[in-house]
């Protein structure tokens, strides 16, 4: 009996409006299902019942959860889909979703690219003539926020036609970075005319070793370790007491371990001092040692005039060691760069 209320209610209105509407005597388009059966017998349904409804309105249009759809096909969400395709769409308006493994989710197929093969090209406001295998992002017809050329597997950000695996038309910034930590090696990159970054000459120049000890009077401490054989280098090793008095020096280096041919010596330096003695004195005691002091630096609680005095020496080609000659405890610090 109830089946035979429903076909009539459907003839009805087959008759009367030219419109079908199943589960509702009130049909709001061509085609109109109200899934919950909640649509009162006259007038609009509101916006709660509109939500499990769907129709097809005579211009064509189809509406999901929306009676008066705007475009092809307009989809409007006001519940919950949390549950559907295990979970992952929260108030998902549209899911599609392919359970086989390795399988395409959408592919939108053209045989209008160069080659004449099917490619997948999808995107949201693409206008992109004569690319195959494209997938783009712009917030405008004809422009370009986001693009992935799917043949050579490059990204361009603010361009479509991206030369690189990563292709930035526009500044770049990096919030955070890490802070190499005591003695690991790190290569500075340069970028060429097309801002194209590069090593610079070889993987090696540029080449980056920095460390800190804390030593104390008269003792000895290894200042950098790990130093890359056969190569040629420039030491700056900085060391400043509680007074704000700050020296820095510099020194070549070479550490080819053949022969024992490792060596350092040093070149100039700089003291915050209120004389004009600002340089420090080398003594070169042997290619291996070089012992540095400093003049004019005043007494003070971090030490008298000789606290900033040191001696580096080389035990072997890969390590340089620091002697504190003064008489306070102080940090050493030093930043190797390699040459060739």
């Amino acid at each position: 009996m109830k089946k035979n209320v429903t076909l009539a209610m459907i003839f009805f209105s087959i008759i009367a409006f030219s419109q079908v509407g199943i589960n509702t005597p009130n049909p709001q388009g061509t085609f109109h299902v109200d899934g919950a059966k909640d649509n009162p017998a006259t007038g609009v349904p509101n916006d709660v019942q509109q939500a499990n409804d769907f129709t097809v309105t005579s211009a064509g249009n189809v509406g999901i959860g929306n009676l008066t759809p705007l475009s092809n096909l307009h989809i409007k969400n006001r519940g919950t889909a949390t549950g559907i395709g295990g979970g992952e769409a929260t108030n998902t308006g549209l899911l599609i979703e392919n359970p086989v493994a390795n399988s395409s989710i959408l592919s939108i197929l053209r045989t209008t690219g160069t080659t004449g093969i099917k490619q997948a090209v999808m995107g949201i406001n693409p206008n992109f003539n004569g690319n195959n295998g494209l997938f783009a992002i712009a917030r405008n017809p004809g422009g370009v926020d986001f693009a992935m050329d799917l043949n050579s597997g490059n990204i361009g950000i603010a361009t479509g036609s991206p030369t690189n695996t990563l292709d930035v038309a526009g500044s770049t910034r990096i919030r955070t970075m890490d802070v190499a930590a005591g003695a690991a090696i790190v290569t500075p990159v340069y970028s060429d005319a097309n801002g194209v970054l590069n090593k610079a000459v070889t993987n090696v120049y540029g080449t980056v070793i920095n460390n800190t000890v804390n030593v104390t009077a008269g003792a000895t401490a290894a200042l950098i370790t790990g130093i890359p054989n056969a190569g040629v280098y420039k030491a700056l090793v900085s060391v400043g007491n509680a007074c704000g008095r700050t020296t820095i020096a510099e020194y070549y280096v070479t550490s080819n371990a053949f022969n024992n041919a490792f060596s350092i010596k040093g070149i100039d330096g700089l003291l915050n001092t209120d004389t004009t003695s600002k340089g420090p004195v080398f003594t070169e005691v042997n290619r291996f040692t070089t012992s540095v002091v400093w003049s004019g630096v005043p007494n003070c609680a971090g030490g008298t005039g000789s606290a900033l005095s040191y001696t580096l020496t080389m035990s072997s080609a890969d390590i340089i060691n620091v002697t504190n000659n003064g008489d306070a405890t102080l940090d050493y610090r030093i930043i190797l760069t390699r040459f060739f």
